[in-house]
């Protein structure tokens, strides 16, 4: 991530007209700021969504790795520049959420062991995959990145239940995250991985994370120390079901065999996402 030029942004005919991946810095504002349970203020809806900030930087390093193994087979210096532009998002991704995540400490929670909880299933999940499966489940974990961040602009209401410096920091991440949505699953073509794969692959990361995911939620819940009640538990479930509604359609487009990641239309997302004050982010150097 060192670099002594401003990392430029990658345009490619293979993007839809007026997008590029550009890789920003994050800064938050004032993290202490930031309430203990800045989703809805829920305490079980806040740790679903910690949980994901948590397993963000072990997974992204996952990404790219999974990217950089095949890179050589990337024949065109355009899908090169493609996945240059998509390991400089990720690591700016990962630096943003470590600093969230250690911020978490303040309210009870053992970040340093979350995050080990992290790095062991993305360990364990990448240990038991071949190099081929590994850029398929990165492929699937992205488009169920570009699903959260497709919602999170299709549903305004979603971001209207965060704290806003949390809205702020969500929608940053998820513009990047539709930026650069079809770098792995274009490169993941180009090496010959077809369907069965593709499905595979999702699979197998859905089996092999679900329960440590569930696991981290579980404790960080009871490190907080707020007796959950009936009508907290039942808030999330209803909200849950509401977002996995909006979510169910782009989600099942991943199974047909003709999907590509732009089938999704979120170039208006970012067309407004360009033109608000928040994209007025400094470009790292």
């Amino acid at each position: 991530m060192v670099s002594t030029r401003p990392l430029p942004a990658a345009h490619s005919e293979r993007l839809p007209d007026g997008v590029t991946i550009q890789p920003r810095a994050f800064e938050f504002r004032d993290l202490d700021d930031v309430p203990q349970y800045w989703f809805a203020g829920n305490p079980v809806l806040t740790h679903i969504e910690n949980t994901f900030s948590m397993l963000i930087p072990p997974g992204e390093r996952f990404f790219i790795r999974s990217v950089r193994h095949f890179e050589d087979r990337a024949s065109d210096p355009e899908m090169r520049r493609l996945i240059r532009a998509f390991v400089q998002q990720e690591g700016l991704h990962s630096r943003a959420h470590n600093e969230f995540n250690a911020s978490l400490d303040r309210f009870g929670i053992d970040a340093e062991r979350e995050h080990a909880e992290a790095d062991k299933a993305i360990a364990r999940l990448e240990k038991r995959l071949s190099p081929r499966m590994r850029l398929g489940a990165t492929v699937f974990l992205e488009h169920l990145t570009a699903t959260g961040a497709h919602t999170l602009f299709a549903e305004p209401w979603v971001a209207e239940r965060m704290h806003p410096e949390m809205a702020r920091f969500w929608r940053w991440h998820a513009v990047e995250e539709l930026e650069h949505k079809a770098v792995a699953f274009d490169l993941f073509r180009a090496i010959g991985g077809g369907y069965l794969l593709r499905v595979f692959s999702a699979i197998a990361a859905v089996v092999l994370l679900a329960l440590p995911f569930d696991r981290m939620v579980r404790r960080m819940v009871k490190q907080a120390g707020q007796p959950i009640t009936p009508e907290m538990r039942k808030e999330a479930r209803d909200l849950n079901r509401k977002i996995a509604g909006a979510q169910l359609r782009m989600l099942a487009k991943y199974f047909k065999p003709s999907f590509h990641p732009w089938d999704c239309d979120d170039e208006p997302h970012l067309r407004a996402w360009y033109a608000s004050p928040e994209a007025a982010l400094p470009i790292p150097r």
